[in-house]
C-alpha cells in the first residue's frame, strides 16, 4: 500500500458524518479483531465507536463498506475522546481504496435529506418573511366587510326601487 500524501496545513479534507451505523473491522498486528462502528470519515482518519478504545498508537488493518466500494487501509488509532470513541488516521491506502472512500465521501455530500430540505425551506421562509396569522386575518376581515357593503348596498338600491 501506498503511504498516504502529507496533508496540508492550510487544507483539512472534508469530512462525512455518516447518518447510518456504518460496521467497521480493526484487524491489529497481533492478530485480535475488534468490531465497531464509522461515525464521521475524511481521507485523512475519522471517528469509531468501539466497545473499548485501542491504546493510542496502535496500528490496525480498517476494513468497511463506503457507497463508493469496500475500503481497506492501514490506520494508526489516535487518543479515544471517550470510553466509545476513539479517532484514527490513514497511515496507508492504496489509490482503489482511496478512490472508494472518496466516491463514498461525495456520494454522501450530495445527498440532501427530508431534514436538510425542510431545514433549507423553514430558513427560506424566515428570510423572505413568511405571511403571518395576523396578515390573513385582516384579509379575511377585509372581504367580509366588502361583502357586507355590497350587500347593503344591493338592499338600499332594491328598497328605493320599490318605493318609486
Amino acid at each position: 500500500m501506498a503511504a498516504l500524501p502529507p496533508v496540508l496545513a492550510s487544507r483539512r479534507a472534508t469530512r462525512v458524518r455518516l447518518p447510518d451505523s456504518t460496521p467497521v473491522v480493526l484487524r491489529c498486528q497481533d492478530g485480535s479483531r475488534v468490531a465497531g462502528s464509522l461515525q464521521v470519515v475524511s481521507v485523512a482518519g475519522g471517528m469509531l465507536r468501539l466497545p473499548r478504545p485501542l491504546d493510542p498508537n496502535t496500528r490496525a488493518s480498517l476494513m468497511f463498506v463506503s457507497d463508493g466500494g469496500s475500503v481497506l487501509g492501514k490506520a494508526e488509532m489516535l487518543s479515544p475522546l471517550s470510553r466509545t470513541q476513539q479517532a484514527f488516521r490513514f497511515v496507508a491506502l492504496d489509490r482503489i481504496n482511496r478512490r472508494n472512500l472518496q466516491l463514498g465521501i461525495q456520494s454522501h455530500l450530495n445527498q440532501t435529506s427530508d431534514e436538510d430540505r425542510w431545514i433549507a425551506k423553514y430558513r427560506s421562509a424566515t428570510v423572505h418573511g413568511a405571511p403571518s396569522r395576523r396578515g390573513a386575518l385582516k384579509i379575511v376581515l377585509g372581504s367580509v366587510a366588502f361583502g357586507m357593503l355590497v350587500l347593503i348596498g344591493a338592499a338600499c338600491f332594491f328598497h328605493f326601487e320599490l318605493l318609486k
